[in-house]
């Protein structure tokens, strides 16, 4: 029998603390970003520092060690007692409840803990901010105890069976996670302003549906998977590492299997075009700095694709500010062009976002093929680009398959291709299913040339400015695609150095974007915001969370009196858990005729360490801000001052035009 007074003091608990955290996840307080329009004006983050990442990673083990070694009080006894006397409350039955709570493990909670300590000690912050951060770590804690409460709850009055009581109770901890690390990131550092750029598309009602089943089928079936390992493995304390490795790895997979299953076999598969009878003009831009040693391939690759596609292509080159041989030869290497008709303009080095921009402006055709030019591009990629825009007028961005350039000859190439093995293909042509492609990567980035006037271009001043312009066509109406039959080969790191540079500005990128995208801030419009981009960019601020809590799970596994039977369990769990991909990339490796790649897979553990390690130091270095009482915003909240900002070449057509005397919109061109 429920008691309803303890039932309504949960519930007002659980209200509260989501006023606490939804507050925060709208952004009404940030002023960081100084920037009007499609300019984004924040400080850049700090210099890199491998010693802060050390500190991190040091805290985070000896936080760890303190947490298994502490056995009085032994925090997960305490933190399910916390949970059983709460629900006791709500459910006066102390045998029901315990067998309920006993399953519980809160290492996530916990590990969460130990992440917010190792933040606040190793950030760049004031001591006001490092406290603040530091309280996200009993909010997380109090937050799980209301929902495994609830969860119990829940269960015991349902009849919920006990199997898979604690992967509900993950996933949940999973959840909170999710969410009070975005608090805590939203809250934190200096971010980009939310976009401007309205939602006028329409339709994504049946995407959403589609979705939403294909996840609760998803679920049911790992859920299902789980139960089995939990009645097989018994209370072996090794199956939490697992289940913290394999149920993200699992969920995931699942996804993109029964979404493929939709795209075969359940009528969402869009039919790949053939090539266009008449093939209208396209424009190709492209940034350049210092690209002397690869700008000659580059026209060379287009002009080769030019020959093929058969129609007028002209080439825009934008040198940035070059101050090596990039300019001639790449004239030169024009000069010499069969098909292509090329010109080099002279850019400002004020970025590669501006440098886009004012390749755009120069533009003629109705399609624009943006191509980096550290890249290279197949011969038939322009052939099977243009029939989409031609055949599917929603269609406003198709993007490529992508490879490394050839040869490989790093492990740095085999690992790269691994990961796009990995990250193309199965995952791409799955998210192509209800239009939630994340990113179309500027590697090969094919758009309408009205419908990126229309936004404003590439948002200047931004990293990772390729996710913004993504989500910005789709906010307006567009639909994303990538065809298999487009191909374009990029170029890699050189060194592990080099590599951690790359992916620390690739978090950061990620991170800015998630807060410019953020749901409760700006609307969504379809999963692409609600689900993909959401969690692409908040898994980047849980990763670190993650490190902490297999470091917590893993020394659980060894410092258990039945170390001897752990870690042979350990190496069989951690196996089971890469499975999944590991099959989708080893199947796509030896599609793509790169079987031998497939050999290095066993170093593939140390590159994952570099990126997770990137992602870490990307945290640590980004720009934090003072604490400041809330009358403080209030009275800050006006609008941006203009001095000192240089404006972009592009309008956005939803931004108003300029009224006479009117600064703050005057310098936009």
């Amino acid at each position: 029998m429920l008691r309803h007074s303890g039932l309504l003091m949960l519930a007002l608990d659980a209200a509260l603390v989501a006023a606490i955290v939804l507050h925060a996840l709208r952004r009404r307080f940030d002023d960081s970003d100084r920037g009007v329009g499609n300019v984004v004006v924040l400080r850049k983050p700090h210099p890199p520092s491998l010693a802060r990442v050390a500190v991190f990673v040091a805290v985070c083990v000896l936080g760890s060690v303190g947490l298994i070694g502490l056995r009085s009080p032994d925090l997960s006894r305490t933190y399910r007692a916390v949970i059983a006397h709460m629900a006791v409350r709500i459910y006066p039955e102390p045998a029901v409840v315990n067998s309920y709570v006993s399953h519980l493990r809160p290492v996530i909670p916990l590990s969460f803990l130990a992440f917010s300590v190792a933040l606040a000690v190793s950030i760049h912050a004031t001591p006001g901010r490092r406290l603040v951060i530091l309280l996200h770590a009993p909010l997380a804690v109090f937050t799980s105890v209301l929902a495994d409460t609830l969860l119990a709850v829940g269960g015991i009055e349902s009849g919920l069976p006990l199997g898979p009581f604690p992967l509900v109770s993950i996933l949940m901890h999973y959840l909170v996670a999710y969410v009070l690390a975005m608090r805590l990131a939203l809250t934190t550092y200096q971010l980009p302003r939310p976009t401007q750029v309205p939602i006028t598309r329409k339709g994504d009602l049946l995407d959403t549906l589609i979705l939403l089943t294909v996840l609760l089928v998803v679920f049911v079936l790992v859920a299902t998977g789980a139960d089995y390992v939990i009645r097989r493995t018994g209370g072996d304390p090794v199956f939490y590492t697992f289940v913290l490795i394999a149920v993200p790895v699992y969920l995931k997979f699942g996804i993109y299997i029964v979404l493929t299953v939709l795209r075969f076999f359940g009528g969402r598969r869009l039919p790949e075009p053939p090539p266009v009878e008449d093939r209208p003009p396209i424009d190709v831009i492209g940034p350049a700095y210092n690209e002397e040693t690869n700008i000659v391939r580059w026209v060379e690759s287009i002009d080769a694709a030019a020959v093929v596609y058969g129609g007028p292509v002209r080439l825009i080159l934008c040198d940035d500010g070059s101050v090596d041989g990039t300019r001639a030869l790449a004239e030169e290497a024009m000069a010499r062009a069969v098909a292509v008709r090329g010109e080099v303009i002279a850019g400002a080095h004020a970025g590669k976002a501006t440098a886009l921009n004012l390749a755009l402006t120069h533009c003629t055709a109705d399609y624009v093929i943006r191509h980096d030019t550290d890249c290279e591009v197949h011969p038939q990629s322009f052939l099977y680009t243009v029939p989409w825009f031609e055949s599917d007028p929603r269609i406003g961005l198709v993007g490529a398959f992508m490879f490394v350039k050839r040869p490989l000859s790093t492990w740095i190439d085999r690992m790269r291709s691994l990961e796009l093995a990995a990250g193309f293909g199965l995952p791409r042509l799955a998210y192509a299913v209800v239009d939630m492609q994340p990113c179309v990567p500027g590697n090969y980035t094919a758009v309408r040339r009205e419908a990126a006037l229309e936004i404003g271009g590439w948002p200047e001043g931004m990293l990772g400015e390729d996710i913004d312009f993504t989500c910005s066509l789709a906010r307006i109406g567009y639909r994303a695609v990538y065809d298999r039959r487009v191909w374009a080969y990029e170029d890699v790191p050189e060194d592990a150095a080099q590599l951690r540079m790359q992916r620390r500005r690739w978090s950061q990128g990620s991170i800015y974007n998630f807060a410019r995208f953020v749901p409760f801030a700006c609307g969504t419009a379809g999963p692409r915001f609600w689900f993909a981009e959401f969690f692409k960019g908040a898994r980047r601020l849980v990763q670190p969370m993650q490190f902490a809590a297999y470091l917590f799970a893993l020394q659980v596994a060894l410092f258990d009196p039945g170390v001897r039977q752990n870690l042979p369990h350990l190496l069989a769990f951690f196996i089971l858990a890469k499975l999944p991909m590991l099959v989708v990339v080893m199947c796509s490796m030896f599609y793509r005729g790169l079987w031998r790649a497939f050999l290095w897979w066993p170093l593939f553990l140390g590159f994952m360490m570099i990126k997770r390690l990137a992602n870490v130091e990307a945290l640590l270095l980004l720009r934090t801000r003072p604490v400041s009482p809330v009358w403080w915003h209030r009275a800050r909240r006006t609008r941006p001052d203009s001095a000192g900002i240089t404006w972009p070449v592009l309008r956005p057509r939803y931004l108003p035009e300029p009224a006479a005397g009117d600064d703050e919109l005057a310098g936009v061109r």
